[in-house]
C-alpha cells in the first residue's frame, strides 16, 4: 500500500526468484523475494516481519547480512557488469533499507567455507 514502494512490484520485478552459485567448493542457493533487473543494475530484496526494526544497516542481524552477501555473489555471476544492491523490506514498517554491498560481501565470507 506504500506508493513509494510500487517499484518493487513493478513490471522490472520478479518474484520468488530461485538462484544458484558455486561458492568455495559447494553451491549457494536460495529464493529471493523480489529482484529487480534494471539495464545497469539488479536489487535483490528479502522480506523480513521483525517485531522491532533495525535502527540502521549496521544492526541488521548477522543471518541476515549473510543471506543477502549469498544473493549478491550468485546475482554477480548471472549478471555480469551489473552493479548488484540488497535491501531488505521491513514489512512492519513498511521500511525499505537498502544495505552496503560492503557489509553483506564481509557477512558472507565470515560464515567461512561451505
Amino acid at each position: 500500500d506504500e506508493p513509494a514502494l510500487g517499484w518493487i512490484f513493478g513490471p522490472e520485478s520478479l518474484a520468488e526468484v530461485e538462484i544458484a552459485a558455486p561458492w568455495q567448493g559447494a553451491v549457494l542457493d536460495g529464493a529471493i523475494d523480489r529482484l529487480v533487473v534494471l539495464p545497469d543494475r539488479v536489487i535483490a530484496i528479502d522480506f523480513k516481519s521483525n517485531a522491532v526494526l533495525p535502527a540502521g544497516a549496521d544492526q541488521v542481524p548477522e543471518a541476515y547480512l549473510r543471506q543477502l552477501g549469498a544473493y549478491a555473489h550468485a546475482l554477480a555471476a548471472i549478471y555480469p557488469g551489473r552493479r548488484i544492491e540488497t535491501a531488505i523490506l521491513w514489512t512492519r514498517g513498511p521500511v525499505l533499507m537498502p544495505l552496503p554491498p560492503a557489509n553483506v560481501t564481509a557477512a558472507l565470507l565470515r560464515a567461512g567455507p561451505a
